[in-house]
């Protein structure tokens, strides 16, 4: 299955995205709770930050969400309708894209998206011609 380039620049910056977020989730907490340890005894500063914080983590939980399910969608159905791809391999590699979809993800992407020919032991085993 061909993609065009564009479509995959898309994929793989959304994909990038889903492998990011739980760093980028954990540094906006990290800058929430790092002053509160150094700024000494300020009552109201906690409640100020965690406002501001929760503020910058909403849309990107709900951006992380459509992403993860609309990619989920998108690899799932590439993996129907590869017809060069071995079945263990894309098998395989869709339980990782449900079950751990950091690794999951970018694996099916690199394998068979990301490069112009997957690689002999990605793909289907061709029968021997006599």
């Amino acid at each position: 299955m061909t993609i065009s380039k564009p479509i995959k620049v898309l994929v793989g910056l959304l994909t990038l995205l889903v492998v990011l977020f739980p760093f980028a989730l954990f540094l906006l907490w990290g800058l929430m709770v790092f002053p509160m340890f150094m700024g000494g005894s300020s009552g109201d500063f906690p409640f100020q930050a965690f406002d501001m914080v929760f503020a910058l983590a909403l849309p990107l939980m709900c951006s992380f969400a459509l992403a993860l399910y609309g990619l989920t969608a998108f690899y799932v159905a590439h993996a129907i309708k590869n017809q060069v791809g071995s079945e263990v391999v894309r098998i395989v590699a869709l339980l990782a894209v449900f079950f751990l979809p950091y690794l999951g993800m970018p694996f099916y992407y690199i394998v068979y998206i990301l490069m112009t020919k997957p690689p002999s032991w990605a793909m289907k085993p061709q029968p021997a011609s006599s």
